[in-house]
């Protein structure tokens, strides 16, 4: 009887270390601005969460209670990808702080090419921020859509690249701002990363921003990803800056 358990023990212990072998390690789509080209493997869904603190040079201060992504992966190198946040703002004049929720954003990204050699992987990635759902006072008159073109390179086993472009439209007017970015992260270590990346936002009829974001990520597991990051404004590195960590996992 001893005997039996035993090896009914040892016969499941291998099939997990086996299911664990097969299982693909998550490529979150969090922390950072610069999105890489992969998408989730075929009926693979993921939560990414995320929190932080923003201070603005007005004086205004956001409190990110809770920002979401949900992805699933649709087809083969196709998923779909459904995200919002809570926020807690003050403008820098009131005594107290609101509630709101940003407006739900919904789209669908695509891995178009596979790397090869020194080409990159590439990936598309088109969203539209809803009109009708969110807290009023967030929520774009029309509705407004996204496109990204990303980019991304595994220099080594340690070293990587990544690089985005996009138009983006606020809803509001149709003239769209032009979004550029670019991301060089090192793996410390098999679980442990470090990344550093500019992205820029620019306006032709607006003042432009360029933003730098550095921090850290770990992997406990292939299914789940910590995160801790730093925003600066690039021009005046005391004008504006903001705090975040967070959580990405593969549900299944």
């Amino acid at each position: 009887m001893k005997h039996s358990v035993l090896f009914t023990l040892i016969m499941l212990l291998a099939c997990l270390c086996h299911a664990q072998d097969e299982l693909p390690t998550l490529s979150a789509d969090r922390p950072g601005y610069t999105w890489g080209a992969e998408v989730l493997p075929l009926h693979k869904i993921s939560w990414e969460n995320g929190f932080g603190f923003e201070s603005g040079a007005d004086g205004s201060r956001t409190f990110t209670l809770n920002s979401t992504i949900v992805r699933y992966g649709i087809f083969q190198n196709v998923e779909l990808r459904v995200g919002t946040d809570l926020l807690l703002l003050n403008d820098g004049q009131a005594m107290e702080s609101s509630f709101a929720m940003s407006p739900l954003t919904i789209g669908t990204k695509l891995k178009v090419f596979e790397s090869s050699n020194w080409l990159p992987s590439i990936g598309l990635l088109a969203e539209f921020k809803s009109p009708h759902v969110g807290s009023k006072e967030l929520l774009p008159s029309h509705l407004a859509p996204s496109m990204y073109l990303m980019f991304e390179h595994e220099i080594n086993d340690r070293l990587w690249l990544c690089y985005d472009t996009s138009v983006e439209w606020d809803g509001e007017t149709a003239v769209p701002q032009t979004f550029l970015s670019l991301a060089i992260g090192f793996n410390i270590t098999d679980d442990i990363g470090a990344f550093v990346e500019t992205y820029n936002y620019l306006h032709p009829e607006q003042e432009n921003q360029y933003m730098t974001e550095f921090g850290f990520t770990w992997m406990p597991s292939r299914r789940v990803q910590l995160d801790i990051e730093c925003d600066l404004d690039f021009q005046d590195f005391g004008r504006y800056y903001a705090l975040g960590c967070g959580v990405a996992w593969m549900i299944n």
